[in-house]
């Protein structure tokens, strides 16, 4: 398993790749990565709302036995996809992202070990059924950590196919 250290430092890489996104034409970043799916920028306005909402309503729960009921995906999802659409910048969103990131990761870092493998339920369910282990502020961050990446592969693969083209 990894340690503590370790996880925050993976989630803090994503910001770093999302700053490298500031190279690309801002037509691509409002683009659609698919027929019917998100665009980049929707993607990385997900995130960010994701990151505000860990901070500001989730991680301050997440103590020993609590039980937490979390928000339905499209209450962050939609508002996310609206901002991304709704005239914003490529930089404007990346500096957020940036910024919602750096004080999500803040927060952690004031974490004692204790409080990050503290147990709770969530949504009345003690064990996360993705990763089989007890929902901690630890399995919380580490799930989100596949998110970012896997949201990053979705984004690559697109750029990648865009690329291709031109």
């Amino acid at each position: 398993m990894e340690k503590t250290e370790q996880v925050i430092q993976n989630f803090a890489q994503f910001s770093k790749w999302v700053q490298s996104l500031m190279k690309v034409e801002d037509n691509l970043l409002f683009e659609p990565i698919k027929k019917g799916k998100w665009s980049s920028a929707e993607i990385i306005s997900h995130i960010i709302y994701w990151d505000r909402y860990m901070l500001q309503d989730v991680i301050p729960k997440m103590t020993s036995g609590a039980n937490i009921e979390s928000v339905r995906f499209e209450v962050i999802n939609q508002p996310a996809s609206e901002y991304a659409l709704s005239g914003v910048t490529k930089e404007q969103l990346i500096r957020e992202q940036t910024e919602a990131r750096s004080q999500l990761i803040l927060a952690l870092k004031e974490k004692s070990e204790e409080e990050f493998f503290a147990t709770f339920s969530l949504n009345g369910e003690k064990i996360d059924q993705y990763s089989g282990y007890p929902h901690s502020l630890f399995n919380y961050i580490s799930a989100f950590v596949w998110h970012d990446n896997h949201h990053k592969e979705q984004i690559e693969a697109f750029l990648g196919k865009s690329s291709e083209k031109g």
